[in-house]
């Protein structure tokens, strides 16, 4: 038996002096920001969440903002900087995430008067396909002030998540040289509004009504319709099953709620996506019984959808189109 348990630590001492020696680098490296405090933050990872970025930054600053962007990857084509110039007095904060749900949406708002921010102005972005997904749960990346879980649960996701499926590449990152990999992708985030993928400044808002439409463009995007990837949509119009569920409508009038505490002007978007389906006429009215007339429709068959040149990856649409949304539903 001492033989046993002698050969049995002999050979698991290397994996723990290993383990440790791995832990010591992925705390040094702080992948997730999760040790260090920072001035700003950036996307830097495509495995790392946005609202944990997002809400580390909010820790991080003591601006009073008060009008928040909120929804999926799609309101990333939101400009705060330019929805302040369109409501005086807003100072915005992109508070968005991946694959976001009503229950993301609604922890974040309920985060947000919990701290104390004034609740003046608010954009959000509803999807057919995302938001009323898995009753509205919340990523279980997202920052543990938004879940509610323990911080150690949290740093512990954030490492299991990082070793799971390690390969070179977080080998890489974690010696330093995360530039050198596939994960890396750098976007980076306003100091300020934390605007997605840009720096606000004046020229930045004039090129927002960039439409891409260049030769080499179009012929990327022929030849992925040609592939099947942007495949053909049906002629008629078409609909979602049913997707929101008692839960889920709580959750719609919990955000009401806190929207009407704070007497805010809001807009509630539902997305143009490619698919061009639009809600089950029940979510609908579901939907307008409780935002009323700050619900804007801007899914299924529409002068936007119709045009495959605008959806470059066949998620996401041309920044042009969210300029356009302001454009159309923001009155002074």
């Amino acid at each position: 038996m001492k033989k046993f348990l002698s050969k049995l630590g002999l050979f698991l001492l290397p994996l723990f002096i290993l383990g440790i020696v791995a832990l010591f680098f992925y705390v040094k490296t702080d992948v997730y920001g999760d040790f260090t405090k920072k001035d700003n933050f950036a996307w830097n990872y495509n495995f790392q969440q946005l609202n944990d970025i997002s809400t580390k930054k909010l820790l991080s600053t003591h601006r009073p903002y008060n009008s928040f962007v909120l929804g999926s990857s799609r309101s990333c084509s939101i400009y705060g900087c330019y929805l302040q110039t369109k409501l005086p007095d807003a100072r915005f904060f992109h508070y968005a995430n991946w694959n976001e749900t009503i229950g993301g949406i609604l922890a974040k708002l309920q985060y947000l008067d919990a701290s104390g921010y004034q609740i003046d102005n608010i954009m959000v972005y509803l999807d057919t396909d995302y938001t009323f997904n898995e009753d509205g749960k919340l990523s279980s990346m997202d920052h543990y002030l938004i879940t509610k879980e323990l911080k150690a649960k949290y740093f512990y996701n954030h490492l299991i998540a990082f070793l799971s499926n390690f390969d070179l590449d977080k080998f890489k990152i974690l010696l330093g040289k995360g530039e050198q990999t596939n994960s890396y992708v750098n976007r980076k985030l306003d100091p300020i509004t934390n605007d997605f993928n840009h720096v606000c400044s004046a020229e930045e808002i004039r090129k927002y009504q960039y439409i891409q439409s260049d030769e080499e463009f179009k012929h990327r995007m022929d030849s992925l319709k040609k592939s099947g990837f942007l495949y053909e949509r049906p002629k008629e119009q078409q609909y979602k099953s049913p997707q929101i569920s008692e839960d889920e409508e709580v959750m719609i009038e919990q955000i009401v709620a806190i929207l009407e505490k704070h007497h805010s002007k809001y807009y509630v978007v539902l997305t143009p996506l490619y698919d061009q389906q639009k809600l089950s006429n029940k979510d609908f009215n579901i939907l307008k019984k409780h935002f009323k007339n700050h619900l804007y429709d801007f899914s299924g068959k529409n002068k936007y959808t119709d045009d495959f040149y605008n959806y470059p990856d066949r998620i996401h649409f041309q920044n042009y189109i969210s300029k356009q949304i302001i454009d159309s539903v923001v009155v002074r």
